[in-house]
């Protein structure tokens, strides 16, 4: 889970699964004796709209994760948030109305966002004639792959080389297949969808697996392998037999739920964003406990590609 999330998670509620009891309730805020000192008159309010919590005794309040700082003064960071991380799940905590509703608004937005770029690449799309597709090999692509610190061998593993006509002009790029027979065109300069719109799966053992990774663009399941296979320990793949699914953009992510339902575990290297980490919550929220979000790997990269480039944020 993300601090944000924890920090989202209603004060009132986590205080009365560990049996602070239900307070005194005035309009939104609800007084109790503190818990992090001794007293018997109620000066501790919890803000139930804004999520807050306040003790008046001292002069100090915060959020939930601040709350369970006071009260366990030599935990580190760490030890906080998984706490917090555990109990949440374990008493099926849920968010702060205020948050559940900037959640869903900024969902309604991306929606709306989403399906404009949809409309807007299919019309594109509708002006593309595929003239030929082949294995990669041409000199800038291949520079291109390089430059990103793509093995070269492992990208014409899982991409071809397209060209095609656009508005008359002619054009080409790295192909990369989704399910719907469409194809994700990039070169150093662009980057479009041939066709449909879709995920891409990849059974890199022939067979299906139970566990998975799922990743934003084709870029970052490229330098996925590529760190597997050259870069021992390098703290970001994980070992094992793992098919891939590529979500070709997070507007796809609803697409691609069908398809994690047979998965044992799902393991997510989406960005480090606010687009990617609402992807991560919407997979995570189909499929709890299946769902590790191996962002952490990359904190302070935008995504594994600009970890392996060393670009931070």
């Amino acid at each position: 889970m993300t601090i944000d999330e924890i920090k989202s998670v209603s004060i009132y509620q986590w205080l009365i699964v560990n049996d602070y009891g239900d307070g005194s309730r005035k309009g939104k805020n609800v007084f109790y004796c503190s818990p992090i000192r001794s007293e018997k008159t109620p000066s501790f309010v919890v803000n139930t709209k804004d999520n807050l919590w306040y003790d008046f005794g001292i002069g100090i309040g915060g959020n939930l994760i601040n709350l369970v700082e006071r009260l366990y003064p030599t935990w580190t960071e760490h030890q906080v948030l998984s706490y917090l991380e555990k109990q949440i799940k374990m008493h099926n905590l849920a968010y702060n109305k205020e948050y559940n509703a900037r959640l869903a608004e900024n969902d309604k937005k991306r929606l709306y966002v989403e399906k404009n770029r949809i409309l807007h690449a299919e019309r594109h799309s509708q002006e593309t004639v595929v003239e030929m597709v082949k294995p990669l090999s041409h000199p800038a692509l291949r520079d291109y792959i390089i430059q990103r610190r793509i093995d070269f061998d492992i990208a014409r593993r899982f991409c071809t080389e397209v060209h095609y006509t656009l508005r008359g002009k002619k054009y080409y790029a790295i192909g990369f297949i989704n399910v719907a027979l469409g194809m994700e065109a990039r070169n150093k300069f662009n980057k479009r969808c041939i066709g449909k719109k879709n995920i891409s799966v990849i059974c890199p053992m022939r067979y299906p697996q139970i566990q998975c990774c799922v990743f934003e663009g084709f870029f970052d399941l490229l330098t996925y392998v590529t760190m597997q296979t050259q870069i021992p320990d390098n703290g970001i793949s994980i070992g094992g037999d793992y098919d891939y699914l590529v979500l070709n953009g997070v507007g796809e992510v609803n697409r691609l739920l069908p398809y994690l339902e047979d998965y044992s575990s799902i393991h997510c290297y989406l960005d480090n964003d606010e687009a990617g980490k609402n992807a991560t919550r919407i997979i995570r929220n189909s499929y709890a406990d299946k769902v590790t979000d191996e962002s952490y790997r990359y904190k302070g990269y935008k995504d594994i590609n600009d970890f392996l480039l060393g670009k931070k944020s």
